[in-house]
């Protein structure tokens, strides 16, 4: 289940014992999907997703019969395949929640980036032979060398407060006196009628910032449109003597994106900040998310995000300063019934580090966070079947006891992230961090990087790719 390019190097590798179509009946050990880049127009973020679709049936097939290997391959040109390229960590997000949940049904999940001209059909028949050693990782084989790639961790925490962190306790945490005046400057923020970005949106306010408050209006699926959501905050934030105007716009829109940002540097002459937690979640399980699933999730997340920073950058540049601010997700590092969300989320989170790169010295500063925190989205006042179903699997996977009370906890707060992501929106921001916010704590996190490396050579056996 692979575009054409593959096919070839992976039936030699399996000595032609290769099926392209899943069996009605019997027994399957192992499927293999894949795409190859030259068949998703060029897109990097497309090939992943196209992988991702063929997984659905394979995944009901697997999952059916209560066991198996699946085994998620992209080949990509030579400089693609890289630890923090958008493709590695797209299929990491998707591999690692794939992982997650389909282990309640005894199957395995893994993911393998191929260099063209690489031999690395040999390393997925050896993952089909011992699923154990590959459940829930994903390899990089180019070069000469197999790599493992490792999930962003923690790599410390700045502040863990007794309650709300304040702004002056998180300035503190990243080592610097002030540093988070907002008065007089101008910030966008996505997703500002509810959640985190509202609290985001109000906050900014109350620190003296004009706030431009974007969002469409939408149901938490992505559906519909009501500029009520930006209009009540806009009116609160105003009543309480903030400034505030009010955007119903859809991101996963190019146009209406760049609309977005010309419409507020003609209104105020400048943007000095973009805080894009705009995001909708469609949770489903990897055999039912649909088409329409992936389009929405992908465009307003990943699309949104490119789309929003090139246009708030060409003003930001010609003035020598900017903050952007993107919004990943701890889910990249594996969350049930949220492959496709996670899959987007790796995305941003790729996307973000490259920009910051790129910038450096320009004065226009990226960083991403990691929020946790109720959403309209995590929280829905009636959830089907289906969503109970997959909450209790989610508990579960994390640990958590009563997913209700871990819900409504006051460490759930939206307001536990506000006080890091203004910093982040303000003049004493970093360039290039990932940070985890919520929780009352403050993390800094180390983006996913390669673990290890070995020589791709004859004598590779599964004990050395174990983990």
């Amino acid at each position: 289940m692979a575009d054409e390019p593959l096919i070839a190097p992976l039936s030699a590798a399996f000595d032609g014992e290769v099926r392209t179509t899943l069996p009605e009946q019997g027994p399957v050990r192992a499927v293999v999907v894949g795409a190859s880049l030259t068949m998703a127009d060029g897109d990097e973020l497309r090939c992943v997703a196209a992988a991702a679709r063929r997984a659905r049936k394979a995944a009901r097939a697997l999952a059916a019969r209560r066991g198996g290997i699946l085994v998620c391959v992209l080949l990509l040109p030579r400089d693609a395949v890289e630890a923090g390229r958008p493709p590695c960590e797209s299929l990491s997000g998707f591999v690692r929640s794939a992982a997650a949940e389909l282990s309640f049904y005894g199957v395995s999940v893994c993911g393998v980036l191929l260099s063209e001209g690489a031999d690395g059909a040999r390393l997925v028949r050896m993952v089909t032979q011992r699923p154990s050693v590959a459940a829930g990782q994903v390899f990089l084989v180019g070069g000469g060398t197999v790599s493992r790639v490792a999930p962003p961790t923690v790599e410390r925490e700045l502040l863990h407060a007794a309650g709300p962190p304040s702004s002056a306790q998180v300035a503190q945490a990243f080592g610097a006196a002030g540093g988070h005046e907002m008065a007089g400057r101008v910030v966008i923020v996505t997703g500002g009628g509810g959640g985190i970005g509202r609290a985001v949106a109000a906050g900014l306010a109350a620190e003296g910032a004009t706030v431009v408050v974007a969002d469409l209006g939408c149901d938490p699926d992505g559906r519909g449109r009501d500029a009520a959501f930006a209009e009540d905050i806009a009116r609160e934030i105003n009543r309480r003597g903030g400034h505030a105007v009010a955007v119903c716009a859809d991101v996963s829109r190019p146009d209406e994106c760049r609309d977005l940002v010309s419409d507020t540097v003609r209104a105020f002459g400048r943007v000095d900040a973009l805080c894009h937690a705009a995001g909708v979640v469609r949770q489903a399980l990897v055999q039912e998310a649909t088409d329409e699933d992936w389009d929405a999730v992908l465009g307003v997340h990943a699309a949104g995000a490119r789309h929003l920073a090139e246009a708030c950058i060409v003003p930001m540049r010609e003035r020598g300063h900017g903050r952007v601010v993107l919004f990943s997700s701890r889910s990249v590092t594996g969350s049930p019934g949220l492959s496709t969300y996670s899959t987007a989320k790796g995305a941003v989170l790729a996307y973000g580090r490259a920009l910051a790169d790129e910038l450096a010295g320009s004065g226009v500063h990226v960083n991403v966070v990691l929020p946790s925190g109720r959403t309209r989205a995590s929280a829905p006042r009636a959830p089907s079947a289906r969503r109970r179903r997959i909450e209790l699997m989610r508990a579960r996977h994390h640990g958590i006891a009563d997913p209700v009370a871990y819900r409504n906890a006051p460490e759930q707060d939206p307001e536990n992230n506000v006080a890091a992501i203004i910093w982040l929106c303000g003049p004493g921001a970093g360039n290039g961090l990932l940070v985890g916010t919520g929780g009352r704590r403050v993390e800094l996190y180390r983006p996913g990087a390669v673990e290890w490396s070995l020589p791709l050579s004859e004598m590779l056996t599964p004990e050395d790719i174990a983990p």
